[in-house]
């Protein structure tokens, strides 16, 4: 069994509340089509790529306002930010590895609603089968 992760995924356009909403609507949908041995598999790639873009060189971009100011990013919130850099699809996620400075984007306390793509998958597995996904970590 192959799972494209991207394509469940897709690419989300627009990072303000409405952009992010329909990405994960979107998302949300697409997993309504999958088995519950792929809601497993999807959610154990998303744990890897996420775990792949927790670097130290993402970490340390600050948090910046349009004020100005800035703040480190929290453990919370960077985590949020590399799900917001997940839902910018595939080659937005590439891309970032070889130009970090491109993460500072998804570095934006507006991004906190990208912490439901942690859960979707876990939530549809329960759904569709009555139990709670198992043997699979949550991101960190």
């Amino acid at each position: 069994m192959r799972l494209d992760f991207w394509k469940v995924i897709g690419a989300c356009e627009t990072f303000d509340e409405a952009g992010v909403d329909a990405a994960l609507r979107g998302i949300e949908g697409r997993l309504r089509s999958l088995s519950p041995e792929e809601l497993v598999m999807f959610h154990r790639q998303l744990v890897v790529k996420l775990e792949l873009l927790d670097r130290d060189e993402l970490a340390s971009i600050p948090v910046r306002r349009p004020g100005g100011e800035t703040w480190e990013q929290s453990i919370d919130g960077f985590l949020y930010a590399r799900c917001a850099c997940m839902l910018a699809g595939k080659e937005e996620s590439r891309r970032v590895f070889s130009e970090p400075g491109r993460f500072a984007v998804f570095v934006d306390s507006a991004m906190l609603s990208t912490e439901e793509l942690l859960y979707l998958a876990r939530a549809e597995y329960r759904r569709r089968t009555g139990k709670a996904m198992r043997g699979v970590p949550v991101p960190k």
